[in-house]
């Protein structure tokens, strides 16, 4: 309650000071009095409520001190709560006043009144509003409600969550505490945003975003290295707490990063927060859940046959012991027999075999000598196979005539030559090889691709052979296997 003068409790008073010549401060006072009184909403439509609403909005666009501009909004919008089918009216009336910025959120030293004004904010699509909103969460203190509810239109508005968290991290980078112990304060904070942001991200359904494990690494590591690492153990152990529970929410929230390893790199942060390097027992419930997301992934990954080193190292991470890693990953892999043998040998002893992984290599350096030979395979089928093509229609028919028991042999013969035809171009397909030109095409004579059989090179020459060559997955050439030859 301001230091104003009170109002009486008669709402024929309670109407005139609504409705009259007074100051915001008035204004809101006159309105609880009204809304205490439950005049408000039935008698919404009485001549002085609707002068009051329309006085109250002009505060809102255009009163000239910027605190008492920002409480008039925020008013219009606890006016829009309790007579709710006038909040189309009320947004479309204070629009004029989310033209430009808002002057700073923390002018409102009542956190009901923050959290109207973010709610306000929530109501307006505006350029500039994702930068205030990020600003305003970062400078916000006590107030939970308003915190949750900037947070809310945050994320809404940046496009995706990683760029919520990268707008939270420049503006949190900027504050300074003043406080004695400013690594604390500002730990205590991020704690309480983290709190806000996980709840949020559970029931919010905007995009992820790319690179988000390093955007929340981020929002936790970048504050406190510009500031303080805080001192207070319990500080430090609800940091960690939250953190980790933000970690869980969002993998179980967006499955796709489930077996991303870069989601789990702000939890290596938060363990060495600690001396000895060792977990507090007070974390142990929100550990064991990132041990089983992190199981999961692991899982996950197995049954196709795919193996990630920083996810298996991350249950030494998560573990208080690193007895209890070794044995988490030896579990997996005798529950999961279904497992490829490598995989669940890795599981098992967080190694590759060896003796696997060099045959691997020696087959594909031996599929690789090869490609060229593919290569020259594949023109070679072409070629027959459009000559078994022509022939079929000349040959047959003579043969029916002077030769019928040759007819069957040489249908089946150029059969064969189709279908050797067609499984080399799949072979070829496989191993992602092409042919760089066709015999007689005229192209631009690259020395890249092509060799000149001519003693009179010219910048365009006709194709004798064509080039072999791989091509990656998109279409874009990586390597030339053989160079053709130009005349």
């Amino acid at each position: 309650m301001s230091d104003t003068p009170q109002i009486k409790a008669g709402s024929s008073e309670l109407l005139a000071a609504f409705a009259g010549d007074v100051s915001p401060e008035l204004r809101r006072d006159a309105l609880t009095g009204l809304i205490a009184a439950k005049y408000l909403p039935k008698e919404a439509q009485e001549p002085a409520v609707l002068v009051g609403r329309e006085k109250l909005l002009r505060d809102a666009r255009n009163h000239p001190d910027e605190r008492l501009r920002l409480l008039s909004i925020a008013e219009a919008i606890r006016l829009s709560q309790v007579v709710k089918r006038w909040l189309p009216e009320i947004t479309s009336a204070l629009e004029p006043a989310f033209e430009s910025e808002l002057p700073s959120f923390a002018l409102l030293e009542d956190a009901d009144d923050r959290l109207n004004l973010a709610r306000a904010c929530a109501l307006f699509n505006r350029s500039w509003l994702p930068d205030y909103l990020a600003r305003s969460v970062a400078e916000e203190e006590t107030g939970e409600k308003p915190r949750a509810a900037l947070i809310a239109a945050l994320l809404v508005r940046a496009g995706t969550l990683t760029d919520s968290l990268v707008l939270l991290t420049e503006r949190l980078q900027q504050v300074r505490p003043t406080t004695e112990f400013p690594g604390d304060t500002l730990a205590k904070r991020l704690t309480r945003i983290l709190s806000c942001l996980r709840a949020e991200v559970v029931e919010s359904d905007c995009e992820t975003g790319p690179d988000l494990g390093r955007a929340l690494y981020s929002l936790v590591v970048g504050p406190l290295n510009a500031t303080a690492k805080p001192q207070d153990s319990k500080a430090r152990t609800e940091l960690a707490r939250e953190v980790l529970l933000t970690v869980h929410d969002i993998v179980r929230t967006r499955l796709s990063l489930v077996a991303e390893p870069a989601m789990y790199q702000v939890v290596s942060y938060c363990r060495r927060l600690f001396d000895g390097n060792m977990w507090p027992d007070e974390l142990a419930k929100p550990l064991e859940r990132l041990i089983t997301d992190v199981s999961e992934a692991l899982v996950l990954l197995g049954r196709q046959g795919k193996r990630s080193q920083p996810l298996r190292e991350q249950l030494d991470v998560l573990c208080k012991y690193p007895e209890r890693a070794r044995h988490i990953a030896k579990v997996l892999a005798s529950r999961h027999p279904d497992f490829d043998e490598d995989v669940r040998s890795w599981l098992e002893t967080g190694r590759s075999r060896p003796e696997r992984e060099a045959r691997y290599a020696a087959l594909e350096v031996a599929a690789g000598n090869a490609d060229a030979a593919i290569g020259l395979a594949l023109q070679a089928a072409r070629l027959a196979g459009q000559v078994g093509e022509g022939m079929r229609d000349r040959l047959v028919p003579g043969l029916e005539i002077y030769e019928p028991s040759l007819v069957s042999p040489a249908q089946d013969l150029l059969d064969r030559v189709k279908q050797v035809s067609v499984q080399v171009e799949q072979v070829a397909t496989l191993r992602g090889i092409q042919l760089l030109g066709i015999p007689g095409d005229e192209v631009e004579a690259s020395p890249r691709f092509f060799d000149v059989a001519s003693d009179n090179p010219r910048e365009r020459m006709f194709v004798r052979q064509p080039a072999v060559v791989k091509v990656r997955s998109d279409g874009a050439i990586a390597d030339v296997l053989l160079k053709g030859i130009i005349e």
